[in-house]
């Protein structure tokens, strides 16, 4: 395959674009009043940002789990339970 620098414009130039374009309508800027279905959004947000951002009792129940070896800490089967999360075959 040869490269050639010849190359026709896809593009059509901004002068002739612009004497062929129509006016397009903007809609209304918005009042300051907000939208009834966005503010449990923004409460929700509210919520997440209040929360801490580690939940420091499920480390704790983790920590103490692991050291009763109720949970395996086997690298290869931790490294196989991620793959297979991954591949969505974990079910």
């Amino acid at each position: 395959m040869e490269i050639s620098r010849h190359f026709k414009p896809a593009l059509t130039p901004a002068t002739e674009a612009s004497s062929t374009r129509q006016p397009v309508a903007r809609p209304a800027p918005e009042t300051a009043a907000r939208q009834p279905e966005s503010l449990p959004l923004e409460q929700m947000h509210e919520a997440l940002r209040a929360m801490p951002e580690v939940d420091l009792e499920r480390v704790a129940a983790l920590k103490q789990a692991l050291q009763r070896g109720e949970i395996s800490s086997d690298p290869a089967e931790l490294a196989g339970s991620m793959l297979a999360y991954h591949r969505g075959s974990d079910a």
